[in-house]
């Protein structure tokens, strides 16, 4: 596909830029090796045992890109993820990571959309959550005579 980036090496950056800001949490694993709570969506992370503590960040990566031809110009690509922030301290918000991460989104080329905050409700054990999509158009552009 040209100069379209993997979606792994695409995850990879994005998770990293992530972990880099002072408002996420923190895996505690039952090993007790601790890490930042950013997390790619999979059904056995964090394993069994691991503790949560205050926000953590899901990646729920996209599954296709969807393509549009471009009229002598090659074909873009949007390629469309899923973000959800879990606020496991029932003290904190998820509002103060929104800013900062909107804007560390926009410095790696994605536009972004904030979805309804859902508030904690301690009576039925609902965290706080809220979900982002995010979005990148990649553009691959044709040589004239292909």
């Amino acid at each position: 596909m040209g100069n379209v980036s993997s979606l792994n090496d695409e995850i990879i950056v994005l998770r990293t830029a992530i972990e880099g800001l002072t408002e996420v949490g923190t895996y505690l694993f039952p090993t007790g090796q601790t890490l930042k709570a950013v997390a790619v969506a999979k059904p056995d992370f964090p394993p069994t045992g691991t503790q949560t503590q205050g926000l953590e960040i899901v990646i729920i990566p996209a599954e296709e890109l969807t393509i549009t031809p471009m009229f002598n110009q090659g074909s873009s690509w949007v390629r469309s993820h899923k973000i959800t922030l879990k606020q496991w301290d029932s003290q904190d918000t998820t509002l103060k990571i929104i800013e900062p991460l909107i804007q560390l989104l926009m410095q790696l080329n994605y536009s972004v959309s904030v979805g309804l905050r859902i508030i904690p409700n301690p009576k039925i054990g609902n965290i706080e959550t809220r979900n982002l999509t995010i979005s990148k158009t990649i553009i691959n552009r044709r040589k004239h005579g292909n």
